[in-house]
């Protein structure tokens, strides 16, 4: 069960994981390495085809043999990063990141991180780059394959061309479903299996290919085999070179772009190790040596890029600092792969293989442990713990989130128009995720001084302006429409405006003064409905570096007795600060005031000369969950310092 060892694919693993580790270390300089994965994907359908159809093709495939071979291969040195992961994190990770970690660990033991990683994808999601595990989505998709397809062809080997026929079948519908899925639903395209197996499955059809056709293919080539192989393996590394130099971060993926790096894979592979690209440049000693270590090797440079961004608060760590985190991982690898692998990998018995798949079911388990205790908050101090705590989990309730706050949909729930109180005035609040989070402070301030009712209709990534079209946010047009519907039936007294940004939401093609013309609009428009009183909320500070990040890093600096509790910052100003949104916010009230609008600025409320707070006074919670939206008790905090402005009296 297995096949002649070719080092030109050994070579071409060397480009894939060099391409990947160079996209993760500097993404700013190789755009498009993530197609290295996609490179993987040609090759491993490849390879576990060629095992598969020679096993059968002799009669003796066992599929007792054939997983406990994976086993071998994949689970010793994921078990040694998983559980380095949980260990290290112990000590570096705070309790909400070290909680995600778990079930980073316990769905990567269960070879399904990449369904997890497409569960939790979202318009709050947890920055990627401090994710020690993210890498493990495409390990996910791999497993997948490999319990679904041998079983599949096998099947298939009984009729003449089954194997061709069933191979093509999956790669059609995979590849049409990855063209639908793309553009509507981008997340579920790049994680779900059925739309990356075609991609495995390019590699599967040159194996069978290769097994049951070598005669045909040797006498269409006996001609001038060389020179088209030579053609064709050129070829293939120039599509997979335009794939990494033309593809990045911004083009809908996979799509039709996957095609470059797969059908360039597709060639190097088929015109075999005997090119002058497959013994010059492939099939060399350093190429073959980072082929060889590039399973361990993608394995531990995601998780040692991560723990320096982790250590530096979510910052970009400088070129050097990546550069020896990338040596670092190449050192590991090369351990793994000398000392780790070889004892199980090479020297299999059945008792090692119970080991490695009991170990890795093990730590997969500590790892959902983890996620069940909450990232064990009990390892830190009862200041870190309030600063630590999941402040988005408690806040998104209290935003509404799915009934007033949409994250998909357009419709708001009954629940979010008050019964009205006879003689009190009703204030409606409209906006973005920005707006959303303004509601738990108003409805603290209702619940205690009482005297109005309170509209909420707020949609994640859509501005208050009527007949706005977002391309990142389908339904925001039907559901600032469902609002306009709710605004004329009511009529408010008090209209609350709120949006992260006004002009640029989809990027730079918007045109500043139509949107400045749709504005207007709007204001009128919700005059000639009656609304009394439009208020206007700005911009909200900014951090590149959430606060709590900020705040848990300098109580732990005080309880390791490097700094003093007086030296804990209550503000924060650059680097860390992106942006006060204090000049924003004058430009935006002069406009405002000029269309006869109250503006507020939130900048006075959080910052000063010094810089912008960094927890509630009083409270110690962060101003913000991530970024910039408000925790629960900076939305009272605020609301109750600028009250007598929003609510006008």
């Amino acid at each position: 069960m297995k096949p002649a060892y070719r080092s030109d694919i050994d070579g071409l693993r060397a480009i894939a994981v060099l391409l990947v580790v160079g996209f993760h270390a500097f993404p700013t300089a190789v755009k498009g390495g993530f197609i290295g994965v996609d490179v993987f994907f040609v090759i491993s359908g490849f390879l576990i085809t060629s095992i598969v159809c020679q096993a059968v093709d002799r009669g003796n495939f066992s599929f007792a043999t054939f997983y406990a071979r994976r086993i071998n291969r994949i689970f010793p040195a994921l078990l040694l990063v998983l559980a380095a992961c949980a260990i290290g994190g112990w000590f570096l990770l705070f309790p909400i990141d070290y909680r995600y970690a778990g079930k980073a660990i316990g769905f990567g033991a269960a070879f399904l991180a990449n369904i997890a990683l497409l569960h939790d994808s979202g318009y709050f999601d947890t920055s990627s780059e401090l994710n020690p595990l993210l890498h493990l989505w495409s390990l996910g998709v791999e497993e997948q394959f490999y319990l679904l397809w041998p079983p599949v062809i096998i099947l298939a080997w009984r009729w003449k061309n089954g194997a061709v026929v069933a191979a093509v079948a999956i790669l059609v519908v995979s590849f049409a479903t990855n063209l639908l899925l793309t553009p509507a639903h981008p997340s579920a395209a790049f994680y779900l299996p059925v739309t990356r197996f075609w991609e495995l499955m390019t590699g599967c059809l040159l194996a069978i290919v290769a097994v049951k056709h070598t005669d045909r293919l040797s006498a269409v080539f006996a001609q001038h085999a060389a020179m088209l192989r030579n053609i064709g393996a050129i070829a293939g590394l120039a599509l997979i070179a335009a794939g990494a130099a033309l593809i990045d971060r911004s083009r809908a993926f996979p799509g039709w772009w996957a095609v470059l790096p797969v059908l360039g894979a597709a060639l190097v592979i088929a015109t075999g190790p005997d090119t002058w690209i497959g013994r010059r440049l492939l099939g060399n000693r350093a190429m073959v040596y980072v082929g060889l270590i590039s399973y361990p090797l993608y394995l531990w440079h995601w998780p040692v890029l991560a723990a320096i961004r982790i250590a530096r608060l979510g910052e970009e760590p400088p070129p050097l600092m990546k550069l020896i985190a990338v040596l670092v991982a190449f050192g590991l690898a090369d351990f793994t792969y000398r000392f780790v692998e070889p004892r199980i990998r090479y020297r299999p018995t059945r008792a090692k293989t119970a080991a490695a798949f009991v170990g890795v079911a093990l730590v997969g388990l500590i790892g959902a442990g983890i996620y069940l205790a909450d990232g064990v908050p009990s390892r830190f101090s009862a200041s870190v713990q309030i600063v630590t705590r999941d402040h988005q989990a408690e806040a998104m309730p209290a935003y509404r989130l799915g009934s007033c706050f949409l994250g998909s949909g357009s419709t708001f729930a009954p629940a979010c128009d008050d019964a009205a109180s006879p003689g009190s005035p009703r204030i409606a609040l409209w906006g973005d995720s920005h707006a959303a989070h303004l509601y738990p402070g108003l409805l603290t301030v209702q619940r205690s001084d009482g005297g109005f009712s309170l509209s909420q209709y707020t949609t994640a990534g859509c501005p208050p302006i009527f007949g706005y079209v977002s391309a990142q946010t389908p339904g925001c047009t039907a559901a600032n429409e469902n609002a306009r519907e709710r605004l004329m039936a009511l009529k408010p007294d008090t209209v609350i405006l709120v949006a992260r940004q006004w002009r640029d939401y989809d990027g730079p093609d918007h045109d500043p003064a139509a949107i400045d013309s749709m504005i207007k609009a709007t204001l009128a428009e919700l005059r000639n409905i009656g609304i009394r009183r439009i208020v206007v909320v700005g911009r909200f500070p900014s951090w590149r570096t959430p606060p709590k990040r900020i705040l848990a890093q300098a109580y732990r600096a005080e309880a390791a007795g490097f700094i003093s509790a007086s030296e804990i910052p209550t503000r924060d100003g650059p680097p860390r600060l992106d942006r006060s949104e204090a000049d924003a916010n004058e430009r935006l009230r002069t406009f405002f005031m000029a269309q006869g609008v109250a503006f507020i600025s939130p900048t006075p409320v959080f910052c000063n000369d010094q810089g912008c707070l960094l927890a509630v006074p009083g409270d110690g919670t962060p101003v913000t969950f991530d970024g910039s939206h408000l925790t629960v008790a900076s939305s009272q905090f605020f609301v109750r310092k600028v009250a007598k402005e929003l609510l006008g009296r």
